[in-house]
C-alpha cells in the first residue's frame, strides 16, 4: 500500500473504520486492516493532549451539529450518556 493511496474509510455494513487503500472508483481495495480501536484512542489521546473537553464539527446536510465529548469524571460521563441515550 503506498502511503498517498491510503485512506481511513468506515464501512457502514460492518460499522468498522479501516486503512485502506482505494479504488479510482471510490471503493476500498482488497488491502485494507481494521483500525476502528486505534481511531477511538487516537481520538482520546488528541482530546487529553490538547485539553479539549468537546470538539464540534460544521453542520452536516441534514442539518445536524455533530460533537464529541470527553471527560474522564465518572459522574460527568454517567450524565452525559443518560442525556445521550434518552
Amino acid at each position: 500500500m503506498a502511503y498517498e493511496k491510503v485512506k481511513l474509510c468506515y464501512a457502514m455494513v460492518s460499522g468498522e473504520v479501516y486503512l485502506s487503500s482505494v479504488k479510482e472508483n471510490g471503493v476500498m481495495g482488497s488491502n485494507r486492516r481494521i483500525i476502528t480501536d486505534e481511531v477511538l484512542i487516537a481520538t482520546i489521546d488528541y482530546m487529553i493532549g490538547n485539553k479539549k473537553t468537546w470538539v464540534g464539527f460544521e453542520e452536516q446536510e441534514d442539518g445536524t451539529n455533530p460533537a464529541l465529548f470527553y471527560t474522564g469524571d465518572k459522574e460527568k460521563a454517567a450524565k452525559i450518556r443518560a442525556i445521550l441515550e434518552g
